[in-house]
């Protein structure tokens, strides 16, 4: 987990965790063939959707939102660690 100012969260300061494999799908289909999939992480607040590079906070987007109840919540710190 890293600390990084979060624009979707006004440019506060929070955790970011690394992305799933489905995230990392979702990012490779938005970003140049090239890019280092490792260093994007998402947003760890609950129900922020932002996910960004490593050292650059202008290099990112946002997730879609789930569109019915049975899609996956935001994962939690905790999930994360696993």
């Amino acid at each position: 987990m890293v600390s990084m100012r979060c624009m979707n969260c006004a440019g506060t300061r929070q955790d970011f965790i690394r992305l799933t494999e489905t995230e990392k799908e979702y990012v490779e289909g938005q970003k140049p063939k090239h890019t280092r999939l490792g260093a994007y992480y998402r947003c760890a607040r609950d129900g922020c959707l932002r996910y960004q590079r490593l050292g650059n906070q202008k290099d990112g987007g946002s997730f879609p939102k789930p569109e019915a109840e049975d899609q996956p919540k935001s994962r939690t710190k905790d999930q994360a660690k696993n």
